[in-house]
């Protein structure tokens, strides 16, 4: 409540004094389309790294996320010893409801199924199948994307005090925070909103 208050005033000042409005940014998912990726619907590319050059080889499906993800359809190894500017060229292709866990790194020549989670820090060196979960470097699955949603809502339908509902800490007060604190420390808990109540079921 707080934060959205602060924000409004804030924007209020900028029309009061007169500041220019900023200007929006353009999303990477439409600037790398533009470029020739071929990119489906509800995608999220957050801080995520390609070379514009290379990403017409690229092909991502829908519902997808990638964080701080770095896409490497070339390699530019061969070049030192071979010369004649020789580059190892793979397209990566990622499939439906895919979620690339912070700072992953994707080789070329690599296929990501659908219903996969990659874990965060992983380099995908070769194919991960679909519904799958992959970690590690090089990433490896260690389980199925199924077993993966089906442990933890069985943990938060055995232990309904670690489903955190509607939660801003912006907008908690200081004992609030303090208590939400302590419900963190050494205990994984879920945030949820509301419209999600019924995935639980």
């Amino acid at each position: 409540m707080i934060y959205r208050f602060l924000k409004k005033l804030k924007e209020f000042i900028r029309v009061l004094i007169g500041a220019p409005k900023p200007e929006p940014t353009v999303p990477a998912v439409e600037i790398w389309r533009r470029y020739g990726a071929i990119i489906g619907e509800k995608v999220d590319l957050i801080e995520c790294n390609i070379n514009l050059k290379d990403v017409k080889r690229l092909e991502i499906g829908s519902n997808v996320t990638c964080v701080y993800v770095h896409f490497l359809t070339h390699d530019a190894s061969l070049n030192k010893f071979i010369g004649n500017d020789c580059n190892k060229i793979g397209k990566i292709v990622i499939g439906n409801n895919v979620f690339i866990g912070l700072k992953s790194i994707i080789l070329p020549n690599v296929h990501i199924g659908s219903n996969v989670v990659i874990g965060a820090g992983s380099v995908i060196t070769k194919d991960i199948p679909s519904n799958s979960v992959a970690v590690g470097n090089p990433a490896k699955v260690i389980c199925t994307c199924d077993e993966y949603i089906e442990k933890h809502k069985k943990r938060m339908q055995e232990n309904p005090d670690l489903v955190l509902w509607n939660v801003h800490i912006n907008d908690m007060s200081k004992m609030e925070f303090e208590e939400y604190n302590k419900k963190i420390d050494k205990t994984l808990v879920y945030e949820m909103e509301n419209d999600n109540e019924n995935n639980l079921r």
